[in-house]
């Protein structure tokens, strides 16, 4: 039996624990800074793009999403299919999301390359033979995250008290590469950043 004394402390460490709770599992608070990732043209990189055969569900089941798309652009001997996600759930875009969006396909190799005059932190993922690869980039509020796990670790304590705030992951894949080809030139990486520079120029909630 606890001591009545010791009764105030654990009340308070309960209401603590509590508000969390609430906040994440009963209110669902989010807040939205005013962008859509269906609002990037379908023109990017001078490229008219093809809505994918993706199910209207996809985005929901794999990603916690109601807003992405997915497009196919043409890229010479291959092709190029962006994949743009928002989701409240970070985790569902940073931990391994090639597993989903290129299903099927092997990766073997990921490197991070700084590219443009922003030095965007663009993931670059080769195929055993280097003729496909993948590109991505993730933004989160007003910054790309080059190290997820950290702004995970570095937000946590926000997100316990605070409403959630969405991930936007940026996601390319092109085949019919020629090995060792430069990724910065590469139209799957114009094309994605493109879309990223499209759904920068969005006009965001409070500005």
């Amino acid at each position: 039996m606890m001591s009545a004394r010791y009764a105030p402390a654990v009340c308070l460490l309960l209401a603590i624990a509590l508000v969390p709770t609430v906040i994440h599992s009963y209110v669902g608070a989010r807040t939205s800074d005013g962008r859509e990732a269906r609002a990037i043209p379908l023109t990017l990189d001078g490229r008219a793009g093809n809505p994918t055969s993706r199910n209207a569900g996809w985005g929901q089941n794999h990603f916690e999403s109601g807003d992405w798309f997915e497009r196919s652009y043409p890229a010479g001997a291959g092709e190029v299919v962006l994949t743009v996600v928002r989701s409240y759930d970070l985790k569902r875009l940073y931990h391994h999301p090639e597993l989903d969006i290129a299903y099927g396909t092997t990766f073997i190799t990921h490197d991070v390359k700084r590219v443009g005059a922003a030095a965007v932190p663009v993931n670059v993922m080769w195929t055993v033979d280097k003729r496909t690869v993948a590109v991505s980039v993730m933004r989160y509020e007003d910054e790309f995250v080059e190290h997820p796990y950290r702004l995970q670790m570095r937000t946590a304590f926000e997100l316990m008290v605070s409403a959630r705030k969405p991930m936007t992951l940026f996601f390319a894949t092109q085949t019919g590469v020629t090995p060792d080809a430069d990724p910065s030139f590469l139209p799957a990486t114009r094309v994605l950043l493109a879309a990223v520079d499209q759904f920068l120029a969005q006009r965001s909630a409070g500005r």
